[in-house]
């Protein structure tokens, strides 16, 4: 996948004696992990999904990040019908309806995130700003990105 942000994008905005092979390659790295760890980023077409097993056994079930819409929702096996959950997508959350019912066991949720690139952006070029204190600053973009802890 080619990178979000471009050599010339991230050399507007931080000061760095890395060669741009070597700036391309943290960038890389950077949303590498970011991918790895949130899923993949929204695209124009609107057609990325993310799928998460998350555990159930209650009123709400909480998504990594942001969503826009709900594909599917497999629970115990089961594929849920739409009318059986409510969608808070800027929260990341679904609720299980009718109100008072609770989720089973496991859930399969497949769903379109948000798009967030111009965020994921700004978060690697943090990245890139803060290379030297990689730990602290990893978490702290990851967080402004996700809503559970990563």
């Amino acid at each position: 996948m080619t990178s979000l942000l471009t050599i010339d994008e991230c050399q507007a905005l931080v000061t760095t004696r890395l060669s741009d092979a070597n700036l391309q390659a943290l960038i890389d790295r950077i949303e590498t992990i970011i991918e790895n760890r949130i899923g993949a980023y929204q695209v124009d077409a609107n057609t990325v999904t993310i799928t998460e097993t998350v555990e159930g056994k209650g009123e709400h079930i909480f998504m990594k990040v942001p969503f826009s819409t709900i594909v599917s929702i497999t629970e115990d096996d089961s594929v849920m019908d739409a009318d059986d959950y409510r969608e808070w997508g800027k929260s990341g959350m679904v609720e299980r309806l009718p109100e008072g019912e609770t989720f089973g066991d496991v859930c399969v949720v497949v769903y379109k995130p948000v798009d967030q690139r111009e965020e994921r952006k700004q978060a690697t070029i943090e990245l890139v700003r803060n290379a030297p204190d990689w730990d602290k600053a990893i978490k702290r973009e990851l967080k402004n990105l996700c809503f559970v802890e990563v």
